[in-house]
């Protein structure tokens, strides 16, 4: 008799825990059908859509496959390039630039400026339709930084030695087991030189600025969005909404003022995963970075 009531029992909880899972499980297969035709019917509507520039510039890839794949889209009027950065290394600032550049003849696209947008943050925005920026907005920094750690002062005074063969004289430039030259010096600084020009000339170019009047900001000096609008940086103030109605406008589809612009948010549901995994990947980068070209806010 005794089993049968422990038997009765397991029965009964298993009973009521079915009870109450199944209400659940079909809620939320509900649910799920909501947001998958929600996100479907989303799909099939026009809008503007979001291209990330986060955080250090260090690889161009993925906002690459963004900007064009947003300009094949149909759906797609034009694009935001949401900008939040201090900058990175000058190559990658140097494609996305000209990747800009090139596909806002095709589509529009507005930068929008967000906390910071300096050095590489600052180059990437510059081939856009428009850019817009924030009051408060940290910019400008046009400039061009190289640092390559030297030990051999300490090498020398504990009697550790590093062999150097080489083909020239400059082949192991940076090497920092050895004294610094006049021609290392030379040679490096004509390098920043002409990474320097080179986003003066961008600066020129894209905001339409004289080269001279360029010059006279383009010392590395960090330049609130106030100060941006007066040297002509930036087009005027604004968050990724009026960007997206500069898109509209540009577009020949212009919002009236109580219609709000239909942006296409992406979510990521593996963006966490990937911040993590990006913040591990970098680790050895943050010992590596000081010997690249920079176009970076220090």
């Amino acid at each position: 008799m005794k089993e049968y009531f422990i038997w009765l029992a397991k029965f009964l909880t298993v009973v009521v825990v079915i009870l109450i899972a199944i209400p659940m499980l079909i809620g939320g297969l509900i649910a799920s059908t909501q947001q998958l035709s929600s996100v479907a019917e989303s799909a099939k509507k026009t809008g503007v859509a979001i291209v990330e520039v986060k955080g250090m510039i260090q690889d161009d890839e993925e906002i690459l496959r963004e900007l064009h794949k947003h300009v094949e889209d149909d759906k797609i009027t034009g694009i935001i390039l949401d900008v939040d950065s201090p900058g990175g290394a000058v190559g990658p600032s140097q494609a996305i630039y000209d990747a800009v550049r090139r596909l806002k003849e095709k589509k529009p696209i507005v930068a929008a400026m967000g906390t910071v947008a300096a050095s590489g943050g600052l180059y990437v925005s510059l081939g856009a339709s428009k850019v817009l920026c924030q009051p408060g907005t940290m910019t400008g920094s046009i400039g061009v930084i190289l640092q390559i750690p030297n030990v051999s002062a300490i090498t020398s005074k504990v009697g550790f030695e590093m062999l150097t063969v080489k083909s020239g004289d400059l082949k192991d430039v940076g090497n920092a087991f050895r004294p610094v030259s006049k021609k290392d010096t030379d040679f490096l600084q004509s390098t920043v030189q002409v990474a320097h020009d080179a986003f003066i000339t961008a600066v020129s170019e894209g905001r339409g600025l004289e080269l001279e009047k360029v010059k006279t900001f383009a010392d590395g000096r960090v330049i609130l969005g106030s100060q941006a609008v007066e040297y002509g940086l930036v087009d005027g103030y604004g968050d990724i909404f009026d960007a997206a109605r500069e898109v509209y406008a540009l577009a020949g589809k212009p919002l009236g003022d109580d219609e709000v612009p239909n942006i296409l948010f992406e979510e990521d549901k593996y963006e966490e995963l990937k911040e993590l995994l990006g913040a591990v990947t970098s680790l050895p980068k943050m010992f590596q970075k000081n010997t690249e070209l920079m176009y970076v806010m220090q």
